[in-house]
């Protein structure tokens, strides 16, 4: 299944690939996911701005609280899937919710601190 999605941002028009039928388990707690995202990300180092892909899984157990994802998650559970005919209702949800998962950042503090940790054997 393939949104393009118009959300008003920079990123209009690009094609956003949303797999319903092989998703990687969820990276946090293993259980299997309900919808898989591929998307353009830009990101900048020291070298500018490197353009590129990035993926995005939605989790029935750890999105569950997360005000993008919920809704996402509450269309699948009514019928353990996305149903085609609720295409209408599916394509603005997932479009928010990729959205926000584009514009979500790393925590470096916590980022950080967890290597302090991981070096120093605590972790």
């Amino acid at each position: 299944m393939s949104e393009e999605a118009s959300t008003g941002e920079p990123h209009d028009l690009e094609e956003i690939v949303l797999n319903v039928d092989a998703t990687p388990p969820c990276p946090s707690c293993s259980q299997p996911t309900i919808l898989l995202a591929k998307y353009p990300h830009t990101w900048g180092n020291n070298k500018g701005g490197i353009s590129g892909f990035r993926e995005s899984v939605l989790c029935r157990v750890c999105d569950r609280d997360d005000p993008a994802a919920a809704p996402l998650v509450a269309l699948y559970e009514e019928d353990a899937s996305f149903p085609a005919d609720k295409l209408d209702v599916f394509g603005p949800l997932a479009a928010v919710w990729v959205e926000t998962r584009r514009n979500t950042a790393v925590d470096e503090e916590l980022l950080n601190e967890q290597e302090r940790l991981w070096r120093g054997g605590e972790l």
